[in-house]
């Protein structure tokens, strides 16, 4: 199969090594290594499209072509030749797509990017120097794109990250109870509903002066940062699947709700769930470190909120794919979808109970990375 798979793009030499990786919930992925014929080596990843969210594969390549592009052409007027950005390989007719029919009236589309050279992901992180060099990736990622024209972008997923949407979703298929697991969920469906009112605080002016549309990621997870083996400097962000117009406090939230979170989105025992502060505190300053002087009054104010936001969508989320049968994430046993609720539903608990102690470490974060001019403007006005 990957061979058929590699004879459609511009790629040179012999497979003779290939590696899945496990990891990415959504993508199946590849690691191949090709021996040219100089006996030298060359890896690339290949990559199977998932069209149950990307419904449409081509749109969502012409996003990352778009965005790498203007990625590389920022950090050239910078002077950066230490970071990277992810290479999309073309197939023999210029094509970012291949696909392949295994069945009548089935496409399977795959991918093919340049394996980037002496980096790791982690898949997850304790160490404040990683967590802090997350942060600065995607506060350089998006600090670098501010200017970018956002009628260029495609939305891949449809209202991916508005949180009022994804409550209505999720009270909408309780009634309906498809898989009539609904009754074994009541504490719960209880829980988001006594915090209906926040899911909007983000969403309600977006796209305004006050929180504009920007360049998003929209899944700002330390595995989607590819770091440098020695340094452990950030080399390049990667996973770009979801980069569509949205506001910086996704990226923001959701970075922090998952470099922070003492524990992953499936452990089991709740008590091990929780906000590690430090490394809070770690991301904060690498994201701030980059756009602390980019961002507007509202937006600041909305940080702290952002990350308990994004963390009750997640719970959604994976709340309402459990209800519905288990047909977005990958699941692993049969209730994976309901512990990973219940782990980010903890989460929220303990984030709420760290709130006012987070609210004053970004302001602290912020006066310390603003220039004199946006701190006096902002500032006065908290």
């Amino acid at each position: 199969m990957i061979e058929e798979i590699i004879n459609n793009f511009n790629i040179e030499g012999k497979i003779i090594k290939i590696e899945e990786n496990t990891s990415g919930n959504i993508n199946s992925t590849y690691a191949v290594t090709m021996e040219l014929e100089d006996g030298s080596f060359k890896k690339y990843l290949v990559q199977k499209i998932n069209t149950n969210v990307f419904s449409e594969p081509y749109k969502l390549m012409k996003n990352i072509e778009n965005i790498t592009d203007y990625l590389e052409m920022q950090m050239q007027k910078e002077g950066d030749y230490t970071h990277k950005v992810l290479k999309v390989i073309k197939t023999k007719n210029n094509k970012s797509l291949c696909y392949i029919e295994p069945h009548p009236g089935e496409r399977q589309y795959y991918r093919i990017y340049e394996y980037i050279d002496n980096a790791i992901a982690y898949d997850t992180s304790t160490d404040p120097n990683i967590v802090y060099n997350t942060g600065k990736a995607f506060g350089n990622f998006q600090r670098l794109l501010r200017n970018y024209p956002i009628k260029r972008l495609t939305e891949t997923i449809k209202d991916f990250h508005i949180t009022d949407k994804r409550y209505k979703q999720l009270m909408d298929d309780i009634k309906i109870d498809s898989e009539g697991r609904a009754i074994e969920v009541a504490p719960e469906i209880v829980f988001i509903l006594m915090r209906e009112e926040i899911c909007s605080l983000i969403t309600e002016e977006l796209g305004s002066d006050s929180i504009p549309l920007r360049v998003t990621h929209n899944d700002t997870k330390v595995n989607n940062v590819m770091m440098n083996k020695d340094t452990n400097d950030y080399l390049a962000v990667i996973d770009l699947d979801t980069v569509m117009p949205g506001s910086m406090l996704f990226d923001y939230g959701d970075g922090v709700r998952s470099t922070a979170a003492n524990a992953k989105e499936d452990e089991t025992d709740l008590s091990k769930v929780y906000l590690n502060l430090e490394l809070f505190k770690s991301y904060t300053r690498g994201y701030l470190s980059e756009m602390a002087n980019y961002i507007t009054y509202e937006e600041l104010s909305l940080m702290a909120e952002s990350i308990r936001i994004i963390t009750l969508e997640l719970a959604i989320r994976f709340l309402n794919d459990y209800i519905n049968g288990d047909t977005y994430f990958k699941i692993n046993y049969e209730k994976h979808n309901l512990d990973r609720a219940r782990n980010q539903i903890a989460l929220v608990k303990d984030i709420e109970n760290k709130m006012e102690y987070i609210k004053h470490y970004i302001k602290e974060c912020y006066e310390e990375y603003t220039t004199e001019n946006n701190f006096v403007k902002k500032l006065s006005k908290m």
